[in-house]
């Protein structure tokens, strides 16, 4: 049957999600379904992650219903919408009412960071400069010190159009302007990613860390699946 290995749980914030189940199935072993509820986010304003909070938290009970084997709180905005000490509060709490694994989209990427050792670290951001501050805190609680910030210069709702070879052209920037950085982070599992994981590790000796391959990987891992995956990154093949 489909999932006989495991059946993840997922909230994904756009109301048009395209790239995460995509990318998702090219990294999962067989027999690893994606089970996901999409959230309300059009122009990802504050109302609308308000709203995305509480609809989450009703889709945890229904993965339990569904049968998932590990539930994931998708987005890390909304994760930590009420302060970043309550994204662990908000797993705990959830898993111990629904009784499966509970982890989040930020305690995935926490975790790849502390796995990998990031350190150093040179950010691909999805939207315009003026997100680069946000997107550096990130990085900051996540455990690592941020060295440089590219923009993709995306509209939320048009991520599906972000061309992969730009993403591999930023992080080949971040590469050259900061020989110092050992990691690339590049945050939200909305745009294409994963083709530009394997190039920007071998040309610059770095850790790339995406947030859909952290999730992946942490979601794998939690649910009791030790396979090294190849093709995706360190994070996946030695972790």
């Amino acid at each position: 049957m489909y999932g006989h290995r495991a059946r993840i749980g997922y909230t994904s914030p756009p109301a048009a999600t395209e790239v995460f189940p995509y990318e998702f199935y090219k990294m999962v072993p067989d027999g690893v379904t994606l089970v996901v509820n999409t959230l309300p986010l059009v122009n990802r304003d504050s109302d609308e992650v308000d709203r995305a909070y509480e609809v989450s938290m009703n889709a945890a009970h229904a993965m339990k219903r569904a049968g998932c084997d590990l539930f994931c709180f998708g987005g890390l905005p909304i994760n930590v919408s009420r302060g970043f000490e309550n994204a662990g509060d908000l797993a705990r709490s959830t898993e111990a009412e629904i009784g499966i694994p509970v982890i989040t989209s930020f305690s995935a990427q926490q975790d790849a960071f502390a796995a990998v050792g990031a350190d150093k670290v040179g950010c691909i951001q999805p939207y315009d400069a003026t997100h680069t501050e946000r997107f550096e805190s990130y990085v900051r609680e996540l455990g690592g010190t941020p060295v440089g910030c590219e923009p993709v210069n995306a509209i939320f709702v048009e991520l599906g159009k972000v061309d992969e070879e730009q993403i591999l052209a930023l992080g080949q920037k971040l590469g050259r302007e900061h020989p110092e950085m050992d990691t690339i982070y590049i945050p939200c599992p909305h745009f294409a990613t994963a083709n530009a994981i394997e190039p920007l590790e071998a040309e610059f000796g770095v850790t790339v860390i995406t947030a859909l391959q952290a999730i992946v990987w942490r979601s794998l891992r939690g649910a009791g699946i030790e396979d090294r995956i190849e093709g995706y990154g360190k994070l996946m093949r030695e972790h």
